[in-house]
């Protein structure tokens, strides 16, 4: 009866398929300068966007007067009537025009994925139409956490840019989340292949739909990767079908894991110890964790517990996938949600926690896991303060979510104008995403952290190699991107991804990998790369900004016209890499320095020093992060057991003392069968052919993001009755072919 009910829900979805579906992307324009350092934290540097932060620095901001990498760029005015690229008005004019600042990098990006139309309506759908008081914009509503979150649509492409580029993407009226359920249903139409049933749990894996919240709100069966899991134990169970080598190797091993990895831990944990230990207030035991926290509202406890227990959930799954059985803890791990993102300092100091690469840390003495209550790099802490503007006239952040709209008048005298309704309800629904894809890129990367050595697979007395580590971590980590490369002529483009998951690459990295390969700043010999990541040389290169590889070639700028200021022409600001992230955007791979393209270097030599061993260092992290997680990308998919072999003998090694790269590098040749024949050195052919098979391995696997190029901002057009919104009006949107009515 089950069975048949869940068919018929399954059908009742598909065959009401949305007559629209895909993704949108909205990109807010933040306010004011901002030098991209940890606000929190001064003095020490995150990463490029989407990458975990490096090391803490003694290096303060840039001295008065100097331009930082990858910072404000000098743009041109934008000239009356001057056409632009989709017939946007106000691009960058002509040589001669006075020039104004903007950073690209000062932004936050949301891509949402919808499975409704995207309608026009009344703001007050309550209220009929007023083009005054009550007027339409397009408005859509998604799943959040068992909830429905409603938002009207307000673009302004100055402040808020709509990018329109994936409503066909990955296909018509499709989505991830469409083509799981489509995906399920081909299973449920015969029930005769349980391959069906498997790609749709690995699916489901894959975008991380690991717990379907909405079917308790909905009432309908859930779709989900947990679901999908324990239908493929009930169909072996039955032993009526052939299972195919793959499905039959997932459900022995998750047969032995399943029951343990979903019912909550059997143990007591050590969490009111901790509680009294750190003088906070609550704690909640639920599912695999203990979160202890001070005065963190239910919401976000609830949001942080699930996104702790679905991270769990998928590593064991994914785990399955390649027939591993781990052990599973049998008491809740300790997870603190610190009380406010100032505290996480101190607590970092005092528990001796490994360094901070997210906003969360984990502090492996303790068995650990502390996570910040809010975003801790500069863009993000900028989002938020600008954000909070908006909402102390009365305006509140979840009525609005919930569809409520408070008295409308286009004076402001009565109510609430509509179009500063209508853009704090974009803000409020771009914050919660804004937000949570911060808690999940933390979750995923230093709770992973948690579980690697949790489960073994990591061991917890010996001091890693910096790659392996790191390679491990960003294997798992479900990003925050965007990332942000350059081509051709050095257009800008935002790299995003329809959904982040498990077993997929990591989408940021992946994306900067191809761009150092694409500008040529990988080094050419492969077996020297692989030396090279081995060794940990570009880890160790980053604290001083000193590449091992050979310095790239100059490359002198091309300016259409020897009296034209760099930066001016037409289309987007050449040189320039957007994107929010807890650093100064670096330069990406290609060297960029401010107003250069890929490869080039400084023409002056009196550039500050600070900002070019800043430079220098962000290149780095960008090598260092990208090169060890292909590699470890790699070996976790290709050759799993020898990679399990190498850690074993690391795990052989003194313990807690570090491991010098040229031990981690013989121990990698031994294990992996390197080694001339009678000797322990390194057989140039065989290391050769392995370094080859590594690297035609990364380049041809299949990519999930997508790059969309920027559009450089229209000039914000003010209100002089309220200067804090832009005037409403008709407003051309990035990807779209015209302008659109109402600033919507």
């Amino acid at each position: 009866m089950r069975r048949a009910l869940l068919a018929i829900a399954t059908l009742l979805t598909i065959s009401a398929s949305p007559t629209f579906a895909g993704y949108i992307i909205i990109r807010v324009l933040l306010e004011g300068g901002d030098t991209g350092d940890n606000e929190l934290f001064p003095g020490s540097p995150g990463s490029p966007p989407g990458l975990p932060s490096t090391a803490s620095s003694p290096f303060g901001p840039p001295g008065p007067g100097k331009m930082r990498p990858g910072g404000r760029q000098p743009m041109p005015s934008f000239g009356p009537g001057m056409p632009g690229p989709m017939g946007m008005p106000g691009t960058p004019g002509a040589p001669g025009q006075h020039h104004r600042e903007i950073d690209h990098t000062h932004a936050v990006v949301v891509l949402i994925p919808l499975e409704a139309d995207l309608v026009s309506r009344t703001l007050d759908s309550k209220r009929p139409f007023d083009a005054e008081n009550n007027p339409t914009y397009r408005k859509f509503s998604l799943p959040y956490y068992g909830q429905r979150l409603q938002a009207a649509l307000f673009v302004d492409s100055s402040t808020i840019q709509l990018y329109t580029d994936l409503l066909d993407k990955p296909g018509p009226k499709k989505t991830r989340g469409t083509e799981m359920r489509q995906k399920h249903y081909q299973w449920t139409q015969k029930k005769d292949n349980p391959r069906l049933l498997y790609d749709a749990m690995i699916l489901a894996i894959e975008s991380g739909f690991i717990r379907d919240l909405s079917a308790a709100r909905t009432g309908t069966p859930r779709m989900d990767a947990i679901t999908f899991a324990q239908e493929l134990l009930d169909v072996a169970a039955e032993k009526k079908l052939t299972l195919t080598p793959e499905v039959e190797q997932f459900v022995k091993a998750w047969g032995q894991m399943s029951k343990a990895v979903t019912t909550p831990a059997t143990q007591p944990s050590n969490a009111e110890d901790w509680k009294s230990l750190l003088d906070a207030t609550n704690v909640r035991v639920d599912g695999h964790y203990a979160l202890i926290y001070w005065d963190s509202t239910e919401s976000e406890v609830t949001r942080r517990s699930v996104q702790l227990n679905d991270n769990f959930t998928a590593f064991y799954l994914w785990y399955a996938t390649r027939g591993v059985v781990l052990p599973v803890p049998d008491k809740p791990l300790v997870a603190v949600i610190a009380k406010q993102g100032p505290a996480m300092r101190p607590l970092h100091v005092a528990l001796d926690g490994l360094p901070m690469q997210s906003d969360a840390f984990y502090s492996a003495a303790h068995n650990l896991l502390v996570l910040s209550p809010e975003r801790l790099d500069g863009t993000g802490q900028t989002f938020l303060r600008q954000t909070q503007q908006v909402f102390v006239k009365g305006l509140t952040r979840d009525r609005l979510l919930a569809g409520e709209i408070p008295k409308l008048d286009h004076t402001g005298e009565k109510g609430s104008k509509p179009e500063d309704v209508a853009r704090a309800n974009t803000l409020a629904v771009v914050e919660k995403l804004v937000v949570e894809e911060s808690e999940v890129a933390a979750v995923s990367r230093e709770g992973t952290r948690q579980l690697l050595f949790a489960s073994g697979v990591l061991p917890k007395h010996v001091t890693l190699p910096n790659w392996l580590t790191q390679g491990a971590l960003n294997f798992f980590t479900r990003p925050r991107g965007p990332a942000y490369i350059t081509k051709g002529d050095h257009q800008a483009f935002m790299t995003v991804a329809f959904t982040t998951g498990y077993g997929v690459p990591n989408y940021v990295l992946q994306s900067y990998y191809h761009d150092l390969e694409r500008n040529k700043e990988l080094n050419p010999n492969p077996v020297r790369l692989l030396q090279l990541i081995l060794s940990d040389a570009y880890f160790a290169g980053i604290k001083d900004g000193q590449d091992p590889d050979p310095t790239p070639p100059r490359k002198k700028k091309k300016h259409a016209n020897p009296n034209t200021p760099p930066g001016t022409g037409p289309g987007p600001m050449p040189g320039t890499l957007p994107g929010p992230g807890p650093m100064p955007l670096l330069p990406g791979p290609g060297g960029m320095v401010p107003g250069m393209g890929p490869g080039a270097q400084p023409e002056s030599d009196d550039e500050d020093p600070i900002a070019l061993l800043r430079e220098k260092r962000q290149r780095l992290t960008i090598k260092a992060q990208a090169t060890s997680w292909a590699l470890y990308y790699y070996l976790a998919n290709a050759r799993p057991n020898e990679l399990k072999q190498y850690i074993a003998e690391l795990n052989k090694l003194p313990r807690d003392l570090p491991i010098d790269g040229q031990t981690a590098y013989n121990t990698f040749v031994r294990v992996f069968g390197l080694a001339a024949t009678g000797s322990t050195l390194p057989d140039p052919d065989r290391m050769k052919r392995f370094a080859k098979d590594w690297l035609d391995y990364v380049s041809i696997v299949p990519r999930t993001s997508i790059d969309i190029p920027l559009i450089v901002p229209e000039p914000k057009k003010v209100d002089p009755k309220n200067p804090m919104f832009p005037m409403p009006g008709t407003f051309p949107m990035p990807g779209n072919r015209g302008p659109r009515p109402g600033g919507n």
